[in-house]
């Protein structure tokens, strides 16, 4: 897992999503600003990630690539420590 120092830095408190790589994980864990915030129990935030993960049919690109490299979806916390 990357350490808190060593986290990419997202343009616009993570509102510019890094569109032409759609397989950073890292930015569903630490930039999205929907995400993040859902993962920390705000209800907007999770209301609106419920309706994401229903409309997309399992979340977008940066969830999906989150989901491969952690083992979790983009709406739970990460519980063990990735390869």
């Amino acid at each position: 897992m990357t350490r808190k120092d060593e986290r990419k830095v997202y343009g616009w408190g993570g509102w510019k999503m890094p569109i032409l790589h759609l397989n950073d994980p890292e930015y569903c864990e630490y930039g999205c600003p929907v995400c993040t915030r859902a993962r920390k129990g705000i209800p907007w935030a999770v209301a609106v990630q419920k309706a994401e993960l229903a409309l997309t049919l399992g979340g977008c690109p940066w969830g999906r690539a989150r989901r491969r490299k952690y083992e979790v979806g983009p709406d739970q916390p990460i519980t063990k420590l990735a390869h």
